[in-house]
Parts: C-alpha cells; sequence; structure tokens
C-alpha cells in the first residue's frame, strides 16, 4: 500500500509525464485533460469511456464524450493507459486501465456459467513464469521485448 508521499510523488510523475508529451507533439496543455487523467489514476479496475464519462457528470465535470475519448488516445500514446477487448462481447467497447506504474500482468476472463459468453469477472494476475517464457523468446529470436498480452478465457468449476 502506498503511502500519501508517494501517492502525491506519483501524481506529479504522471502530470509531468503528460505536460512533457503534449509539449513534444505540440498539443494544447488543457485543464481538462489533466482532470481526465487524475480521474483514471483514481481508479482501482478497468474501465470503459462511457463509465468514466458518467463518473465525471456525477462529479459535475463538463466534458464531452468526444473529449474523453481524443484524451484517452493521447494517454494511450503517451504510455500512460493500455487498452483492452475482453472477448466477442465487447468488440463494440474497449476496456482501459492506468498503466504508467503499473507492472505487466495478465488477465483471466471469467465469463457468466451459462452465458453465451457475457463477462462475470476479471482477474488480474502476475505469474514469474511468463517472465522466463518472455526471457526464452529473446534468446531464441534474438529480439527485446517490451511489452506482451496475454488473456486467459474460460468458465468456473462446477463446485
Amino acid at each position: 500500500m502506498m503511502n500519501d508521499t508517494q501517492k502525491e510523488n506519483n501524481h506529479r510523475i504522471i502530470k509531468d509525464v503528460l505536460k512533457q508529451y503534449l509539449q513534444d507533439k505540440g498539443f494544447r496543455n488543457t485543464p481538462e485533460r489533466y482532470t481526465i487523467l487524475d480521474e483514471i489514476y483514481a481508479l482501482e479496475h478497468h474501465f470503459n469511456v462511457d463509465d468514466l464519462y458518467l463518473l465525471m457528470m456525477q462529479k459535475k465535470y463538463h466534458v464531452s464524450k468526444a473529449t474523453i475519448y481524443n484524451t484517452i488516445e493521447i494517454f494511450l500514446d503517451a504510455g500512460l493507459v493500455r487498452k483492452h477487448q475482453f472477448g466477442e462481447k465487447t468488440l463494440t467497447s474497449s476496456s482501459y486501465e492506468k498503466s504508467y506504474f503499473d507492472k505487466q500482468h495478465d488477465h483471466l476472463v471469467v465469463y457468466k456459467t451459462g452465458s453465451d459468453k457475457e463477462i462475470e469477472e476479471i482477474i488480474e494476475f502476475c505469474d514469474p513464469r511468463i517472465q522466463s517464457i518472455k526471457d526464452s523468446i529473446e534468446d531464441v529470436f534474438g529480439v527485446k521485448i517490451d511489452s506482451h498480452s496475454l488473456y486467459f478465457y474460460g468458465y468456473k468449476k462446477p463446485v
């Protein structure tokens, strides 16, 4: 668990990353972008644009859904968020998560029993064996892997 000083330092770092990115790309440095960044980094779960938009409306922020979509694209390019497509039912709706301080992790998508692939739960996990596989692939193919994504899909076993 992070203490308040660590949270403040991390908050300053992500804002500095965004500020530098906007400057490098020649984009405007708007307060809406920082507000959206703050809301995303306050979340402890995956989110979609609709969820984020509703959250911001509940908090009386006046930001359009288009602004959120455009800002998410900036955050993706800046390495501040990560995009996911969890399964066939969500192909029209991407999920996102904050990513700047997060270690690489993988996902287990659990469908509701008896459903046509309706998602019940998304479990994040980290298994050191995956790092070993990554290292082996780097050695065999003479490459440096800078990221990966791994998704498992399934149903809970009957008890």
